[in-house]
């Protein structure tokens, strides 16, 4: 059975998984396809491209090695030419140091937050990484001012494992007990307690940046369960799946009002 067509697709590459998704007219999601980065990934991405139909634009944030984000921008272009949206704006101030070496997801994660919010908020995306990063709204422009970046669960797990001698491996189970029995349950409730702890303090600091308000957490990511456990991050937090995918939405539709 062919996809169903839509107007406008977003792709977010990042180190070990690729997500598309499908957008149609009114800004809703028609189609998602996850990916794992792996040997047959640009494969199957460019047989499911090829079954897409009525394509605007496209747009990609990636944050993998450039010789596969430049492997995968061959297959866009390749599937939808001209349409491609190469180095889409994602129209936020950085007050930032060193601002070419901040990561796009983290910079499109941002600009979601205010496309889903529209005030200040602390951004925390949990998956191969964990980032929590502070954006500011103020007279309709977005600031985004920097953050914190840590391990992730699985990254956790390997540096336990590979610092240990006598440490396994364990797969991160999210809302581990903090008591562990056993040295198993012992690394699980080191990552899972550990990283919540760990978000729940970077969220607490960065909140001091804000004099006088409580920002929200907007909080995204692959491994975002593991923090939804537990004491919360914030009194408020709004949990979005595809944050990246809203910022680079956005930037599609102002390069479409100005083209």
């Amino acid at each position: 059975m062919p996809n169903r067509s839509g107007t406008r697709l977003t792709v977010d590459l990042g180190n070990t998984r690729c997500k598309f998704r499908l957008w149609g007219e009114s800004g809703s999601l028609e189609q998602s396809l996850d990916l794992a980065v792996d040997a047959e990934f640009l494969v199957q991405a460019m047989d499911w491209l090829k079954g897409l139909d009525g394509l605007e634009r496209v747009a990609l944030c990636a944050v993998a090695e450039l010789e596969l984000e430049d492997q995968l921008k061959e297959v866009l272009v390749h599937v939808v030419g001209e349409r491609f949206l190469e180095d889409p704006d994602v129209a936020l101030e950085l007050d930032c140091s060193h601002a070419e070496t901040i990561g796009r997801d983290r910079l499109f994660a941002a600009r979601g937050a205010i496309e889903r919010t529209g005030r200040t908020c602390i951004v925390v995306d949990c998956g191969t990484a964990l980032t929590v990063d502070l954006v500011l709204v103020a007279d309709g422009v977005g600031t985004f001012a920097g953050g914190a970046i840590a391990p992730g669960p699985e990254l956790l797990a390997k540096a336990l494992r590979a610092g240990g001698a006598r440490l396994p491996e364990v797969e991160p189970v999210p809302n581990a007990p903090a008591l562990g029995k056993h040295t198993r349950a012992a690394l699980e409730a080191g990552i899972a307690v550990g990283l919540r702890g760990a978000a729940r303090e970077l969220v607490r600091e960065l909140a001091k940046q804000v004099p006088g308000e409580t920002p929200p957490v907007v909080l995204t990511g692959g491994a975002a369960g593991f923090l939804t456990g537990g004491a919360a991050l914030a009194d408020e937090v709004v949990e979005v799946p595809d944050l990246v995918h809203l910022g680079l939405l956005a930037a599609i539709d102002r390069a479409s009002k100005t083209a």
